[in-house]
């Protein structure tokens, strides 16, 4: 997993914060998700299709 700087990883823990407020902690694919975006190496919308792309596959 790419390094993260502080700034980074606080933000993926206020996102995390906020989802386990909402009774919705982030699973381990999320926290992926959200590192692979934090450090540029997928883009949301990359995410975002091999999401459908999976799920339309099964």
């Amino acid at each position: 997993m790419p390094k993260l700087t502080s700034q980074q990883q606080y933000n993926i823990e206020q996102v995390a914060a906020t989802m386990a407020i909402e009774d919705m902690p982030l699973t381990e694919r999320a926290y992926k998700h959200l590192v692979q975006q934090a450090t540029g190496e997928k883009t949301a919308d990359q995410i975002a299709e091999e999401i459908k792309k999976e799920y339309q596959n099964g």
